[in-house]
């Protein structure tokens, strides 16, 4: 198996600043093996880019301990706890960085299977075949008015309340990542976000640009200009992973 892989990050059309930040790392040898991590930043100006720029600092280094990821479930688990320990300890220590936090999206690819993890509302998609699958789950105060049936998904996507997140690295002493599992085949694409694509476009518009586009980096490239297309109202971070059969 062969990865193309691909990550960018824009500003969009409305924020001064981009408060997402993104890494790739290992995705340069001849097995399917490496992490990738992107992080939107919340807590007023500046505040949300520190949180975001060392959310990723942080996971990744406890992730890079272990080039093997034999134990990928439990690396991201002490990854996000580690991640979350340091940003809580800036934000308490400097007042201008007091309440600010982080979502997080990992995944660690192994050579049989995937783990992500995400603490947030930033996501991971998975596309085989035709379909997109959110994988995970948004910590989000409209995710759990959905999950009750008090408003539908497409009434979430505009709701005042849609940009509040239950859920953030550094925002309380302690958090918890959800962990899934993800058994990748030839043909699939695995996508990370931030809100920043997901509250511009629906899911079948995300399917769209990944179904009609063989490579990462246009996908991502289209998928950004899309989002922009539609108003840009946040920052835009996107992560591709394309997984093709040797031969």
């Amino acid at each position: 198996m062969v990865l193309d892989v691909y990550g960018a990050s824009d500003k969009g059309r409305v924020r001064d600043l981009n408060e997402d930040s993104f890494c790739l790392h290992g995705f340069d040898g001849q097995e399917p093996l490496g992490f990738c991590i992107l992080s939107d930043g919340m807590g007023g100006h500046n505040a949300g880019e520190v949180a975001s720029q060392r959310t990723v600092q942080f996971a990744a280094e406890e992730l890079i301990r272990d080039k093997s990821f034999m134990e990928a479930p439990g690396l991201l688990n002490q990854a996000v706890k580690t991640a979350n320990e340091r940003v809580y300890q800036m934000a308490m220590a400097n007042q201008s960085q007091y309440g600010m936090g982080a979502t997080l999206v990992a995944a660690c690819i192994c050579p049989d299977e995937a783990y992500i993890a995400n603490v947030g509302d930033s996501r991971a998609y998975a596309y085989r075949k035709g379909e997109l699958i959110q994988i995970t789950k948004d910590h989000s105060i409209v995710e759990e008015m959905v999950a009750n049936g008090t408003i539908t998904k497409e009434e979430a996507r505009n709701h005042p309340q849609r940009n509040i997140i239950t859920r953030a690295i550094g925002a309380d002493q302690e958090t918890e990542a959800d962990i899934f599992e993800y058994d990748y085949y030839a043909g699939d694409v695995l996508l990370l976000c931030s809100d920043g694509l997901s509250s511009m476009l629906t899911d079948e518009e995300i399917k769209e640009v990944v179904s009609g586009n063989t490579d990462a980096k246009t996908m991502v490239r289209l998928l950004i200009e899309a989002a922009n297309d539609r108003g840009g109202r946040d920052n835009i971070t996107v992560i591709c992973i394309r997984f093709i059969q040797e031969g």
